[in-house]
C-alpha cells in the first residue's frame, strides 16, 4: 500500500477544537499510509502550541509555521510544495471523516478509470442522495469543492497548484477543476465516503458577513473573466439520432461547466454527470408541456432563463421559437 501514500493538508487558523477533531476522525477511519503537512497561518497560541505539540509527538506530520496569516490559497501551495505523493488531499479543518477506509475507497475510485484526476466525497450522510445508480462507485460533477478533494500527482504536475490570484480564497478549487479537465481529467464524487464539512468556518473568524460576500462576489467575477459564465442549455430530442454523438455532445458541454437540460421523448441516454439533467416526456402532450415551459421560462429574469435551446424537429422548433427566443433547430446527427 505504500505506492498509494497520500499526503493530506490542512490549512489551519485558530479553532483547535474543529482542528482536533478533524485530525483524529483522519486517524480513526485510515487505513492507508498519509502524511499530514499542516499549515499554521499565524493561529493564537492555543492552536499554534496544539500543532507543535501534535507534529513532535507524531513521525507521519509535517508543520509550516506562517508568521501571518497567509490565506487559504498560498497556504495549500505551501503544502503542495512540500508533497511529494502520488496523491494529495486537500482539507479544511472544520471537516470530520464518517467513512471508515476512506482514503482507501476515494483512490480505488481514482484507479477506475485515467482520465479521473480529482475526487470529492459526499458532505452529508445520504451518500445514496449522490444521483448515482446504487452500487455505483462514483458520480462525474462540474467541479471538486476545495473542503476535501483528493487530487492525483499528475494533475498537479501538468496544471500546477491553486491560483493565488483568488487570493484569501473562494473559487480557487473550481479554477483548479476547470484546468484540470481542460488538461483532460474529469472531476468526480465517491459515492460511498462522507467527510462533513461545517463550511465557512475559518472566513467566519476572519470576516464579516459583508466581507466575505463583497470577497465572494469579486472572485465569482474573476473566475468568470477567466473561464466565461455557465450556460443553462436545452436539448429537445424527439427522434433517435446518433445516441453516441449526442452523448458526447452533452458530456462535453457538461465538463465546460454549462448545465444541460435534455428532454427527451426518445429512449434515456442516462448519462451520469450532475450538469445533465435528463427528463422523459410523454409524446402525446410533448408540444403542450415543451410550449408552456419555455413560455414562462422567457419571462424570468435573465440569470435563470434558458440560454440557448436546441430541437432535433424543424417543425416543433418553428413553434417553439414564438415561446422562447433562443429556439434554434439542430440536426443532431450533423452537428451534434
Amino acid at each position: 500500500m505504500e505506492d498509494n501514500y497520500v499526503d493530506i493538508i490542512i490549512p489551519v487558523y485558530n479553532e483547535t477544537i474543529l482542528t482536533k477533531n478533524c485530525i483524529d476522525s483522519i486517524a480513526a477511519k485510515s487505513d492507508t499510509p498519509y502524511r499530514f503537512i499542516l499549515i499554521d497561518n499565524a493561529s493564537a497560541d492555543e492552536t499554534r502550541i496544539f500543532l507543535q505539540n501534535f507534529a513532535r509527538s507524531n513521525n507521519n506530520v509535517a508543520l509550516i509555521s506562517n508568521k501571518t496569516n497567509l490565506g487559504w490559497v498560498k497556504a495549500v501551495n505551501q503544502g503542495i510544495g512540500l508533497s511529494s505523493s502520488p496523491y494529495v488531499c486537500i482539507m479544511n479543518n472544520d471537516t470530520v471523516v464518517k467513512t471508515s477506509g476512506w482514503l482507501a475507497k476515494m483512490i480505488a475510485v481514482v484507479e477506475t478509470a485515467g482520465d479521473i484526476g480529482l475526487v470529492n466525497p459526499c458532505f452529508d450522510s445520504n451518500p445514496g442522495t449522490a444521483k448515482g445508480e446504487p452500487g455505483e462507485p462514483y458520480i462525474e460533477i462540474d467541479f471538486c469543492r476545495g473542503y476535501c478533494v483528493l487530487i492525483k500527482r499528475t494533475v498537479i504536475i501538468k496544471v500546477g497548484g491553486l491560483d493565488e490570484a483568488y487570493g484569501l480564497g473562494y473559487y480557487d478549487d473550481d479554477d483548479l477543476s476547470v484546468r484540470a479537465m481542460r488538461a483532460g481529467f474529469i472531476c468526480v464524487r465517491a459515492n460511498d465516503v462522507v467527510v462533513e464539512h461545517l463550511k465557512d468556518t475559518t472566513f467566519s473568524a476572519i470576516f464579516e458577513d459583508n466581507e466575505r460576500k463583497t470577497l465572494h462576489e469579486k472572485n465569482k467575477q474573476l473566475f468568470y473573466e477567466k473561464w466565461g459564465r455557465r450556460l443553462k442549455i436545452v436539448f429537445i430530442v424527439t427522434k433517435d439520432s446518433n445516441r453516441e454523438s449526442l452523448k458526447r455532445a452533452l458530456l462535453l458541454l457538461a465538463r465546460r461547466q454549462h448545465i444541460v437540460y435534455l428532454w427527451n421523448l426518445t429512449k434515456p441516454l442516462g448519462i451520469k454527470h450532475t450538469n445533465i439533467r435528463e427528463r422523459s416526456v410523454p409524446g402525446i402532450f410533448s408540444s403542450a408541456i415543451f410550449a408552456l415551459t419555455l413560455y414562462f421560462n422567457a419571462g424570468k429574469k435573465a440569470v435563470k432563463r434558458y440560454d440557448l435551446v436546441f430541437v432535433d424537429d424543424p417543425r416543433l422548433g418553428s413553434k417553439l421559437s414564438k415561446k422562447h427566443p433562443a429556439v434554434h433547430c439542430v440536426d443532431v446527427d450533423r452537428d451534434a
